[in-house]
């Protein structure tokens, strides 16, 4: 028995079906990317750098303590005392400005690495077909990683949104 309509359904079939696949595989390594420990880091003004403030953050012993910044010219005022600390949640994809007592509280882990191997960083927005037409800014962010699988941290705080320079991480939560 011939059906006389099988070059047209296969005709239809393989686009939808190349859709498909194709969906699957650029969107299936991102639901597979969930990071186990939460992290600590600032944001501060990425135009100015570490220069705009008296003190940044390093990890200790565990603990997060205050890092003065010297000086680069003899004339440098410094306007701020730190940069603010925020805490990310990877669970809700949240974050939220705490104090440095609060953070001296959690056992951390310096990066750049989390204890599990996810990283944290900035991307571009590459895109487009093979990437010859062009970037979507939508795309454009940080993002935590894993070998080729990586998540976009769309809950993420920063004051330097356009170039990630403002972004420091700290440490990880143990």
């Amino acid at each position: 028995m011939k059906n006389k309509n099988l070059p047209l359904i296969i005709g239809i079939a393989l686009p939808i079906l190349f859709i498909v696949v194709l969906s699957v595989v650029i969107f299936a390594p991102s639901l597979f990317v969930n990071p186990a420990h939460n992290f600590i880091y600032s944001s501060g003004d990425g135009y100015y750098g570490d220069d705009y403030y008296q003190n940044t953050y390093k990890v200790v012993s565990g603990r997060i303590v205050l890092d003065p910044v010297p000086p680069r010219y003899a004339t440098d005022v410094k306007r701020k005392e730190a940069p603010p600390l925020y805490l990310y949640d990877v669970t809700t994809d949240s974050s939220h400005q705490i104090t440095l007592a609060e953070a001296a509280q959690y056992a951390v882990e310096a990066g750049p690495s989390s204890p599990d191997g996810y990283t944290v960083s900035y991307d571009y927005g590459h895109n487009g077909i093979f990437e010859l037409f062009g970037s979507d800014s939508s795309n454009r962010g940080y993002f935590v990683s894993k070998d080729s699988k990586k998540r976009k941290l769309n809950g993420l705080t920063t004051a330097d949104r356009y170039s990630g320079s403002g972004f420091k991480l700290i440490g990880w939560i143990k």
